[in-house]
């Protein structure tokens, strides 16, 4: 080693890594720093095993060569050309020059050729655990000296790793006190605030002590179906700025995601993340950043930090990451939890005050339901009892003349009359609520119900002197319903308008076939219904004036019966107003028979056999509501089946076993064995039968695995409710 040095007189005096080696000796912040005992104590354990007067730790800068401790050397530092460590800089190994007179390198070493004169050196080099030679432990005689033994130079070597492991603790230890100092700094500058501001303060303070030009909180988002970082907080050169978002694709960021953990470019990233269009734009050159998750373990967001020079201190940038990153995923939980509260408190809120106008309204409603069956009973027992007393004393009282008599009769049987609409109304209301309103299903003409209707308020509408208008269409329009039931809403409809219309007002009925739906259509002049009030206009006991300076009676009941009765006839009804003063419009939608729409002539005269389109069909319906059985039976029968029905399933498979029908139609939803099972049992039990029974599912339960369930238990068919007569009739065609 010695030979070669020697000889080669030319060789560079710049290790290939200088500049790397630089920044590595600066991270040590150790130049020009105090002595310190540590390193002292080394030195004098050098002079003292090796008996060398001079033993230094020199760290070789740009310019210089300084000691952070010497021994028997006055001098703090010498210029880099001067100092013989600058060689041992180029070779890991121990640099030895048993006698620099004979070494040309230092022909003209001032340090060789006077004071101290030195004739031997030999130095160690301070390698970090990294790589970088920081400079050398170095001995140094002014006598010339042999080479060192093997012992000697494993001894120098773990002199030298023993200054290295000081250089180490020694940073190691500033790093912990500027680590606890900054988390202390940040801690407080975030500790008073929380939701936005907290992230506001935190990247803003990160900022500052890291010295950097960027840092921001981004949560990931989906846009477009593209991944893309969303900011809640960004400061940019020390100041925050408007939130942005950008693609997740090609940017470190989406490395650091799916990674799940810190990742860290201290140089030279846009040459790392090329198509990152954010990094070279903002002329990034170090980028650091690390996730945070939800509760699930969920990667969510990501804390960055991004600056325009390479990253100094990367220990602590990763410290301070890792400790707020938790800080952060922890204030996300605790926004989500106090926004679950706050909507939770609204939802009660709202809760109690339904509560509380449930109550009003029941309050309401008993006093006017008091009110109203009180008011009918007072003329009665009036009239009533003055009649009594008349009959009883005719001496001592003045008789009643025959005019007089009949006002008395009249007004008792109209509030009579009065009294059992309202007690019928409250009737009705709870058997729709309890499920328990029957329907006798049958065809029934809308034209006779509508005409039915209004005889029965004419005279009512001529004593306010309203005149009620209807132009029948020129054909029969006919739905499957309940003719009492029917007539029931129209006469609802038609009383309302009647009631508030004022004097000499107009009533208007219209009905025509829309499509595949027959329109009853009641318009009036009245007393029209406010914005507020229409979208409540069809509840229960929902009045639009319930005080007791109301203008019109009646228990609110009216509409919510005509809605509930529409709808259990499969159809629809709306009400429209342009406000108070301003009329009001009842539209009712049921869905009609389709081949009962005709001339009535032609009715009349059509053959009875053109009706039989199922060809005396064995059919078996199984249904357990009454209702939904008789109406299918009626319109199957209508068509010329001939429909056995059972209400369950179990009597079902007993009417089987007498008579195999050509077509099962069954209910799904029953006690004791639900469709499903039916059907099972019958592939069980008859599948022997020569023909095999045709089935359709006829059931409410309309989703499409519903209708997957019942094609898979055997059903050839799913229909769902409610159903139109003709396309259960069209259903049981495509089977034969």
């Amino acid at each position: 080693m010695t030979d070669a040095l020697s000889e080669n007189f030319s060789e560079p005096l710049l290790p290939a890594n200088e500049a790397e080696r630089l920044e590595a000796l600066r991270r040590y912040q150790v130049l020009d720093t105090p002595t310190e005992i540590a390193f002292d104590r080394i030195t004098t354990l050098a002079a003292r095993l090796f008996g060398t007067p001079i033993v230094l730790v020199s760290l070789v800068d740009h310019a210089r060569a300084w000691f952070k401790s010497s021994y028997g050397f006055d001098l703090c530092e010498v210029p880099r050309d001067n100092a013989f460590c600058n060689y041992a800089l180029l070779t890991n190994d121990i640099l030895v020059i048993p006698d620099t007179r004979k070494d040309n390198r230092f022909a003209c070493n001032p340090f060789a050729i006077s004071e101290p004169g030195v004739r031997f050196y030999t130095g160690a080099p301070l390698v970090t655990h990294d790589g970088y030679n920081l400079g050398t432990l170095c001995l140094l005689d002014s006598s010339p000296r042999d080479e060192l033994s093997n012992d000697q130079k494993a001894t120098l070597t773990d002199l030298a790793a023993m200054v290295v492991d000081e250089l180490e603790l020694r940073l190691a230890s500033k790093k912990i006190a500027q680590t606890d100092a900054t988390l202390l700094e940040v801690t407080q500058g975030v500790s008073i605030v929380t939701g936005i501001a907290f992230f506001q303060a935190l990247v803003q303070h990160l900022a500052k002590v890291l010295d950097v030009d960027y840092t921001y909180i981004g949560l990931v988002t989906d846009q477009n179906d593209q991944e893309t970082i969303a900011t809640i907080a960004t400061c940019a050169h020390g100041q925050i700025i408007e939130n942005f978002d950008y693609l997740l694709k090609d940017t470190p960021c989406q490395t650091v995601l799916e990674k799940g953990t810190i990742c860290c470019y201290p140089r030279r990233v846009q040459a790392q993340f090329p198509q990152a269009p954010l990094l070279a734009s903002l002329n990034i050159e170090s980028y650091i950043a690390i996730p945070f998750f939800d509760s699930t373990g969920a990667a969510i967001g990501l804390l960055g930090v991004m600056d325009g020079k390479p990253l100094e201190n990367v220990q602590l940038a990763e410290t301070l990451l890792t400790v707020f990153a938790l800080r952060i995923a922890t204030e996300l939980d605790r926004q989500q939890t106090e926004e679950t509260r706050t909507q939770m408190l609204i939802y009660e809120q709202q809760a109690r005050a339904q509560a509380e106008a449930a109550n009003r309204m029941k309050d309401e409603f008993l006093a006017v339901l008091s009110h109203e069956l009180r008011t009918p009973l007072n003329p009665i027992l009036g009239w009533a009892t003055l009649l009594r007393s008349r009959l009883r004393e005719p001496e001592t009282t003045r008789p009643f003349d025959r005019a007089k008599m009949d006002q008395a009769l009249e007004t008792i049987e109209r509030n009579a009359k009065l009294q059992t609409q309202l007690i019928d109304d409250l009737l009705d209301i709870s058997k729709i609520v309890q499920g328990k309103l029957s329907l006798k299903i049958a065809p029934v003409d809308l034209i006779s119900t509508i005409r039915s209707a209004i005889d029965t308020l004419r005279l009512a509408a001529q004593v306010k002197s309203i005149s009620i208008t209807f132009e029948p269409p020129s054909v029969s329009i006919k739905v499957a319903g309940d003719a009492g039931r029917l007539q029931q809403i129209v006469w609802n409809l038609l009383s309302n308008a009647v009631k508030f219309t004022p004097g000499g007002g107009r009533i208007t009925v219209d009905l025509k076939q829309v499509d595949r739906s027959a329109e009853i259509q009641v318009s009036d002049t009245g007393t029209g219904i406010s914005q507020d009030f229409l979208p409540y206009v069809f509840e229960s006991f929902r009045q639009a004036d319930s005080a007791t300076t109301r203008h019109f009676g009646g228990l609110g009941l009216g509409l919510a019966i005509v809605r509930q009765l529409v709808e259990l006839h499969g159809g629809t009804i709306q009400a429209h107003s342009f406000g108070e003063g301003q009329g009001s419009t009842f539209m009712v939608k049921l869905p009609h028979l389709e081949d009962e729409i005709m001339q009535d002539e032609s009715r009349d005269e059509r053959p009875v056999a053109d009706s039989s389109t199922l060809g005396n069909l064995r059919i078996l319906v199984v249904d357990d509501d009454t209702d939904s059985r008789e109406f299918i039976a009626f319109v199957l029968e209508a068509e010329g089946a001939i429909v056995t029905t059972t209400a369950s399933a179990l009597e079902a498979l007993e009417s089987m076993k007498q008579c195999q029908p050509d077509v099962l139609i069954s209910d799904i939803g029953m006690p004791q064995m639900d469709g499903y099972q039916l059907m099972r049992e019958i592939n069980t039990r008859f599948v022997s039968a020569k023909t095999p029974v045709k089935a359709i599912a006829l059931t409410a339960y309309a989703g499409e695995a519903d209708q997957q369930q019942a094609l898979s238990a055997g059903f050839q068919m799913h229909v769902s409710k409610p159903v139109d007569p003709s396309a259960i009739v069209a259903a049981i065609m495509s089977l034969k």
